[in-house]
């Protein structure tokens, strides 16, 4: 995000639909680390292989170092460890010092920075500057060799966990309306279903996901090195079927760490493929869902019903760790502050299977080429062009995150400048669900699928059975008035309400709206239709026992009248 840009452009490496590489739209390596450090655990593009200073993802780190994994970010238990520290550091560009004054083992004495550090100088062929950030050690933290006693846990707690996967809803900042996850409330903690062997390849717990997880050449020659070292008598070459095997056979466990395999078991799950996978894992009780149509398990995920708040007519503004730094010092965070996302959207996931989704429209300046493929522009590339208005000094005071939307008349100026170098493709913004562009000299709008929105499942907090979506009854989803269909869901972005895309969940999942209101109109007359069902069989049930008296009756009278004629014949 860049609020002074109206910036906000989902990134990830992992090629997810609806996101952008970050080398993809001319950020380096380096600069990503830079930005999302501060709730990062380091490695992955942070740790590379190796430092060239002539490639512009990794020089950089000739200065400030790499950002090693750092595992007392979640293993420590002394609670010694401290975010801010870190993320000062990280801030400053003292990577390979972090870690150290995040532990409390030193602080950063020096008063310049490795940030304050050019490019040109290299710690490899050069003595390091007097001034360089120095680290003043806290005596008492080490023992007469000079040696640290850390104070660690296997098992990651919750809070720690928590630092980078908090998320809250805003809802005029009422965090204590919220009861929290029915699991850590009955003393379960995150990693009791998000587990993870030594090579820290962590369950996700969605149903699937043994399928989408492939067994990797990294994994496999993990796993041989571990056999390896356990039995000499084994070679590599004998080591790595077993590998192999063990590795296969672990797969058939992940399917019963999500709801549905925990809870309720899946024939889908094998150990090896020889028995069915266990279920009820730590206690877990067996759902009932008494009255409930099978049909819905069919249809709906666990989450669409037990996870995340409550669905209403309008959005719900959610703020994360990630995008917008929770548990780190800054101005309040206010509805508005970029990237504005909203929960919960019930949308089809990849299983065509109802669920409850995170949702975030893009916005950022780009330029659009002749074949209709729109490459967003970094915000320092736009700010070179454009000169946004400067805000005052209570403006600043009053809405730190720059949060005020733009104006037609700035976003078309904006592109009259931008469209000043001819020599480049058009300039288009790319905002709450449109695209705006220059036409004959007037500012256009309209809808494009650059412009869509990306979403992510959501999965907590899981609410108990009496909090379920549903559990009040059927009108709750089925009423001419349910929100997981009707509810309104708005493309937030840098532009003012009234000219973003609107649309009901119905039309983002792709429902057809005819089936939906007729099947919810005739829950009108589900009570009518009782009355008569009832009634109906009463009336029955009457006939039935009037009959059967009159039966017995006549049963009874044939009797006593042939019993009566045998006693005259005797």
């Amino acid at each position: 995000t860049d609020p002074a840009t109206h910036t906000q452009i989902p990134l990830s490496y992992r090629g997810w639909p609806g996101t952008f590489s970050p080398r993809d739209i001319g950020m380096s390596d380096f600069d990503f680390v830079a930005m999302f450090a501060r709730h990062l655990p380091g490695g992955g593009v942070g740790e590379p292989d190796k430092l060239d200073a002539k490639d512009p993802n990794t020089r950089r780190m000739l200065v400030t170092g790499t950002l090693q994994v750092d595992c007392l970010i979640c293993h420590d238990t002394s609670g010694r460890y401290t975010y801010e520290p870190r993320f000062n550091a990280l801030k400053a560009q003292d990577f390979k010092w972090a870690t150290t004054v995040a532990e409390g083992l030193g602080t950063i004495s020096g008063f310049r920075t490795a940030k304050s550090l050019a490019d040109s100088w290299r710690s490899t062929n050069s003595p390091p500057p007097t001034n360089v950030p120095a680290i003043k050690y806290e005596r008492d933290r080490f023992d007469a060799e000079n040696n640290v006693l850390l104070q660690m846990s296997k098992k990651s707690s919750a809070n720690a966990c928590y630092y980078c996967h908090s998320s809250t809803t805003h809802d005029a900042d009422l965090a204590w309306h919220s009861d929290g996850d029915v699991h850590l409330r009955a003393g379960m903690t995150c990693t009791d279903c998000h587990r993870n062997g030594v090579d820290h390849m962590i369950v996700r717990g969605y149903e699937g996901e043994v399928k989408d997880r492939t067994i990797s050449s990294d994994m496999i020659a993990l796993r041989v090195k571990m056999l390896l070292r356990d039995d000499a008598t084994l070679t590599e070459e004998k080591a790595k079927p077993i590998a192999e095997k063990q590795l296969k056979a672990e797969q058939g466990r992940i399917e019963t760490l999500s709801c549905r395999g925990c809870h309720m078991g899946s024939q889908d799950t094998q150990i090896a493929g020889t028995a069915l996978a266990p279920t009820g894992r730590l206690g877990s009780p067996r759902p009932i869902h008494k009255g409930f149509p099978p049909v819905h398990l069919e249809r709906l995920t666990c989450t669409a019903c037990h996870s995340g708040p409550m669905p209403g007519m309008d959005e719900q503004v959610a703020h994360t760790s990630m995008a917008h730094k929770l548990g780190l010092p800054g101005p309040e965070r206010g509805e508005n502050m970029a990237p504005v996302i909203v929960e919960p959207v019930f949308l089809r996931d990849g299983n065509g299977r109802v669920a409850p989704f995170k949702m975030v429209w893009p916005s950022y300046w780009g330029r659009i080429s002749k074949d209709g493929k729109i490459k967003p522009m970094l915000p320092e590339e736009v700010a070179k062009t454009v000169r946004f208005p400067t805000p005052s000094s209570d403006e600043v005071q009053r809405d730190p995150y720059n949060s005020k939307p733009l104006t037609s008349e700035q976003i078309q100026n904006a592109l009259e400048k931008l469209s000043s170098d001819k020599t480049k493709d058009e300039p288009v913004f790319i905002a709450s669900g449109k695209m705006y562009r220059l036409e004959g000299g007037a500012l256009k709008s309209s809808e494009n699928d650059a412009a869509k929105p990306y979403a992510w499942a959501l999965a907590h907090d899981v609410r108990p059975a009496r909090q379920a979506l549903g559990a009040r009854g059927c009108d709750e989803c089925h009423s001419d008035h349910a929100p997981i269909y009707l509810g309104a869901i708005a493309a937030r972005g840098p532009v003012k309400l009234s000219q973003s895309v609107t649309h009901q969940m119905w039309e983002l999942r792709g429902d057809n709206k005819a089936v939906f209101a007729t099947f919810a109109y005739s829950f009108l007359f589900r009570p009518w239709l009782k009355v008569i069902c009832f009634s109906a069989a009463f009336v029955v049930l009457a006939v039935l026992v009037s009959f059967g008296v009159l039966g017995v009756g006549a049963i009874t009278g044939r009797a006593r009248a042939k019993q009566n004629s045998f006693n005259r014949e005797k």
